[in-house]
């Protein structure tokens, strides 16, 4: 078992359903598309803008799940449901992206560190004509692509490759998967849900990770360590430390 597994079950079963729609394509990627970084500030302007994904007004999701099994990620598969970035005639879509990553050694010593060094690192894609804003505390993610970069050829394709670039580079991660939604806002509320039950096991690791005591009995979180052993066994671990410290 793995912190996420159910998560990632629910992912499955989601794409599954989605795949039987037949509004699911998949490309599976060896090496990322080139394109142009921008070192500066990314700045996409309205006026100069192609696409526009996950905006305030709109469904939008962006969040990240891990598994101990290499099997149970498909390295270098970008997964798309919906439409690609060319496709997308109105200008504005609904958005998800979720990021999967697997490793052979995440365990109660290591988790918290390892989530924090990936969730910057997801948020540090310097890809010229593309802007994103994250608000990760929300699990939201707000974008937008340039004429000039959609002129050029930018896809999801590009932007996936680009993430499981720099996820591979990490030495703790094996494989590496990239899910797209713009299939709507229906689409995207689903997996908000899945965002929201992954959130709460973040916020546990956050608060052991951050507090000097612990109060189990009036935490917020009891009932998130009790469902999940991983939680229960880093707990377990920063009591330990408190305890010696």
């Amino acid at each position: 078992m793995g912190l996420f597994d159910h998560q990632i079950r629910a992912i499955r079963g989601f794409l599954d359903q989605k795949r039987g729609e037949g509004k699911v394509r998949e490309i599976f990627q060896v090496r990322p598309i080139p394109w142009p970084t921008s070192n500066g500030g990314n700045l996409v302007l309205g006026q100069d803008t192609a696409v526009e994904l996950g905006h305030p007004q709109d469904a939008s999701a962006s969040f990240l799940l891990w598994h101990n099994e290499p099997r149970e990620v498909k390295n270098g598969r970008i997964t798309l449901v919906g439409p690609d970035l060319p496709e997308i005639k109105s200008g504005r879509a609904s958005f998800a992206r979720i990021v999967l990553v697997a490793g052979n050694d995440f365990d109660e010593h290591n988790s918290f560190d390892r989530w924090r060094e990936m969730e910057l690192l997801r948020y540090d894609i310097k890809l010229s004509g593309y802007m994103m804003r994250g608000v990760s505390q929300y699990q939201r993610e707000w974008s937008r692509v340039s004429r000039a970069a959609m002129d050029n050829g930018f896809s999801l394709q590009v932007l996936g490759g680009a993430l499981m670039a720099e996820f591979a580079a990490l030495p703790y991660i094996q494989a590496v998967e990239v899910v797209f939604i713009t299939s709507g806002r229906e689409d995207v509320h689903v997996v908000q849900a899945v965002a929201g039950a992954a959130g709460r096991i973040i916020g546990a690791m956050n608060k052991m990770a951050q507090e000097l005591s612990f109060d189990c009995d009036g935490c917020e979180y009891t009932s998130v360590c009790n469902d999940v052993a991983e939680l229960r066994a880093m707990r377990n671990t920063a009591h330990g430390r408190r305890r010696h410290g």
